[in-house]
């Protein structure tokens, strides 16, 4: 039997210039044995020192079900900052909420363990806030698939961050783009993406605004796939 993966995924948002919710997107490395070329959000498997990180925080993610759902939420942070180069969330010891872009020099850092995480907050004097995420559903990989995951999706708005920067091999890219126009790309066949992505994009494209999303976004179990013709 596959092993089913503990993870967890951030999916970030701004309100577009155009009046569409923009999200940030990442299309998977072409070498990757899990989803290879696909589109989703920044995330991966959940680390034992999340947990240690999240006592130390601050607050529960918006809407949380499960005790353990404030590691989670460190994890799908974790990865963002080292998938593209963003520290979303943390709080300075004034109670100032910041969205940190990093450097070249201190995303790779991170990227050289889930430990070294603890340690770069603790030297700036800072922690997560992680009342500002929002857990929006829980997915697990269908049996299908040759990696399976369990995965806890959260929502956070990005301030003031600017372009993503890729690290390492597995990803291709990172972007901004508005909800509406990938979920047409997707649907077209144009852009290829599991149904939790689509289920994300749908439910984003029908908010008003970042606010919105932020309030009231929930997404339930999805109906078993169908079955192929």
């Amino acid at each position: 039997m596959t092993e089913i993966r503990k993870a967890a995924t951030l999916v970030v948002i701004r309100d577009g210039a155009s009046g569409d919710i923009e999200v940030l997107a990442i299309r998977r490395a072409m070498t990757m044995r899990f989803l290879p070329g696909f589109v989703a959000f920044p995330g991966g498997a959940v680390d034992p020192s999340d947990a240690s990180v999240a006592k130390r925080a601050l607050g529960r993610p918006v809407c949380a079900e499960d005790d353990d759902d404030p590691g989670f939420a460190v994890t799908a942070l974790r990865e963002t900052a080292e998938e593209i180069g963003w520290l979303l969330a943390v709080q300075d010891g004034a109670g100032t909420r910041q969205d940190i872009p990093l450097s070249p020099e201190e995303q790779a850092e991170l990227c050289k363990g889930a430990a070294s995480l603890s340690a770069w907050l603790s030297t700036r004097g800072l922690a997560f806030d992680l009342g500002c995420l929002r857990r929006i559903g829980r997915f697990v990989t269908p049996p299908t698939q040759p990696v399976r995951f369990d995965t806890r999706f959260f929502l956070c708005v990005g301030h003031e961050l600017g372009e993503p920067r890729i690290h390492g091999a597995e990803l291709d890219a990172a972007r901004w783009a508005s909800a509406r126009d990938m979920l047409a790309r997707i649907e077209s066949g144009e852009l290829p993406a599991v149904r939790p992505t689509i289920a994300v994009l749908k439910a984003l494209a029908e908010c008003q605004n970042a606010e919105m999303a932020m309030s009231s976004l929930n997404i339930g179990p999805l109906p078993p796939p169908a079955p192929r013709a």
